[in-house]
């Protein structure tokens, strides 16, 4: 049982979810076993921190599977616009807090100026959020979206018709979207 599961054929294919435990299990107890009787008692920090690095990049790449799926069916199914919402939001407020940590660092000398690495990992997490924002736009037509995107083209159209009065561009902007949304 335990070759197929490690087999490089079926890494990624789960058949079921006791598969996918046991592939967690046995790789989260191999990661622990050379961290602590190999990588960590011989290279210290450096280990750490190549366990950090190495975190940082698979975790900012956590929408890459789902947008390389999405190319190769050309369709974006089974996908919620306010999960990816989610992701985008929680990788902006990623991104806000560790540029914040970063600043507050060099302005202060105190706290963990390796921050910057955190910083690169969010804004490549926030590049692989967009391009699934993209994918649903182009191949997620469904009725919201499309009341969406039909909404935001007439807003643009209002927004550049009333440039010449005296409003903020923000407040135009939220004016416009919500005369589309009671238009429709």
């Amino acid at each position: 049982h335990f070759r197929r599961l490690l087999s490089p054929f079926n890494i990624i294919q789960h058949h079921s979810f006791l598969d996918y435990v046991e592939l967690i299990f046995l790789s989260s107890i191999a990661t622990k076993l050379m961290f602590d009787y190999q990588w960590y008692p011989r290279y210290r920090m450096r280990s750490v921190d190549a366990l950090k690095h190495t975190s940082i990049v698979l975790e900012s790449c956590l929408a890459l599977p789902q947008s390389m799926r999405n190319y190769s069916n050309k369709t974006t199914e089974g996908l919620n616009v306010i999960m990816v919402g989610g992701w985008i939001l929680g990788d902006f407020l990623k991104l806000f807090y560790f540029t914040s940590q970063l600043l507050w660092s060099r302005v202060t000398g105190v706290g963990d100026a390796g921050n910057i690495v955190f910083v690169f990992g969010c804004i490549f997490a926030l590049a692989m959020d967009f391009l699934v924002c993209l994918q649903m736009a182009v191949w997620y037509p469904s009725r919201e979206t499309l009341e969406l995107k039909e909404g935001l083209i007439r807003s643009m159209q209002k927004l550049k018709a009333s440039h010449r009065s005296n409003e903020s561009l923000p407040c135009k902007f939220l004016r416009c979207m919500k005369e589309a949304r009671s238009s429709s």
